[in-house]
C-alpha cells in the first residue's frame, strides 16, 4: 500500500504576493517532503515554467496552477462579490487562456495605477519603486502596496494598511473589473484544467450561502473544492468535506502559502496542523477536461 503523503494545491510566489521564486518553493517543498506542489499565482502563470523546470529530478510532481479572481452576485444585495477560483493542470499555452491572462494583467495595472494615484492625494508617499522593492515584480496586488506602507513607516502593521486605506471602502481602495465565475471556469477547463472553488468561508457566507454558491458554480463547470486550508476551523472542513461528497466535488485543499508576508502560515502545514492527503490526487486528476 503506498503511504499516505502531504501535498499542497494552493501556494504563491514572487511571480504574484509570495517571497519565494518558483524554484525556492519547489525546493522548500522537496525539503518538507511533499509529494505534489502547485503553484497557483494570481491571475498569472508566468512562474509554471520555472517550478517545472526547477522540480525536474525530484521525487515531487509540480502541478501548473492559478488563482483567478471572479465576480459572483452577493445573494442579498447582488452586488459583485469577489471569490477566487484555483486551476490545477494549467496549460499556460493555451491561446485563449494566453490572451485572457494578458487581458487581466492590464485590468490589474490600471486599477493599479489608479489605486496609486489615491493613496498619493492622501498624502501618502508611496511611489512605484517602493512597490518594486516590496516585491512586486510579477501581479501587484494589495499586499504590495501594504508592504510598502509598513516598510515607510506609514502604518504600523499590514493588517492596519488594510484597516485604514486598502480595504473595500476605505479611501486608498479601487474597486477591479472582475472576470465572470462562468469565463473563469471555461478558461480554466478549456486549458485541459480542473476548476477548484478555494477558501468557501473566506468571502462572509453563511453556510447554506456556501453551498448555494457551490451549487452555482458546479452547474458552470466547477469540479472541485478547497476542504483543507489554513485557517479553516474543524467545522468549516468538517461542512466542507460533507459538502464535497454531497455535490460530486472533488475534495481538495493548500496552505495558500505567501512566505514572509504571511509569516504564521508554513508551506505544507499552514498554521500547523494542516495536512493535505495525496489521496485527493486521484479524483482530482480524473476531473481533467
Amino acid at each position: 500500500m503506498n503511504q499516505i503523503q502531504p501535498i499542497d494545491l494552493h501556494c504563491h510566489s514572487t511571480h504574484s504576493d509570495g517571497t519565494l521564486t518558483p524554484a525556492a518553493l519547489v525546493a522548500l517543498a522537496n525539503q518538507k517532503g511533499l509529494a505534489a506542489l502547485a503553484l497557483t499565482d494570481h491571475d498569472t502563470v508566468s512562474g509554471v515554467a520555472e517550478a517545472c523546470t526547477a522540480a525536474q529530478g525530484l521525487p515531487l510532481e509540480v502541478i501548473p496552477g492559478v488563482e483567478l479572481a471572479a465576480a459572483y452576485p452577493h445573494p442579498l444585495t447582488g452586488e459583485a462579490l469577489e471569490i477566487h477560483i484555483v486551476g490545477l493542470w494549467i496549460d499556460p499555452t493555451e491561446p485563449d487562456f494566453a490572451a485572457a491572462m494578458t487581458e487581466f494583467a492590464q485590468e490589474r495595472a490600471a486599477r493599479n495605477d489608479a489605486m496609486l494615484s489615491a493613496l498619493q492625494r492622501l498624502g501618502l508617499p508611496i511611489t512605484a519603486e517602493d512597490l518594486s522593492k516590496a516585491g512586486g515584480h510579477g501581479t501587484i496586488t494589495r499586499a504590495h502596496y501594504a508592504q510598502a506602507l509598513q516598510a515607510k513607516g506609514l502604518v504600523a502593521s499590514k493588517k492596519e494598511a488594510f484597516q485604514r486605506y486598502l480595504g473595500r471602502g476605505k479611501p486608498g481602495y479601487v474597486s477591479r473589473k472582475l472576470p465572470s465565475f462562468h469565463r473563469c471556469i471555461h478558461l480554466i477547463q478549456n486549458t485541459g484544467g480542473v476548476a477548484v472553488l478555494a477558501h468557501a468561508t473566506l468571502y462572509g457566507l453563511s453556510f447554506p450561502q456556501i453551498r448555494a454558491l457551490a451549487i452555482t458554480l458546479k452547474e458552470a463547470g466547477l469540479s472541485g473544492i478547497e476542504v483543507r486550508y489554513s485557517t479553516f476551523s474543524s467545522e468549516e472542513t468538517s461542512f466542507l468535506t460533507a459538502l464535497a461528497a454531497e455535490l460530486d466535488l472533488a475534495p481538495s485543499g493548500g496552505s495558500d502559502y505567501h512566505g514572509t508576508i504571511k509569516p504564521d502560515i508554513a508551506l505544507g502545514t499552514g498554521r500547523g496542523n494542516l495536512f493535505v492527503p495525496s489521496t485527493f490526487l486521484p479524483d482530482l486528476r480524473a476531473r481533467r477536461s
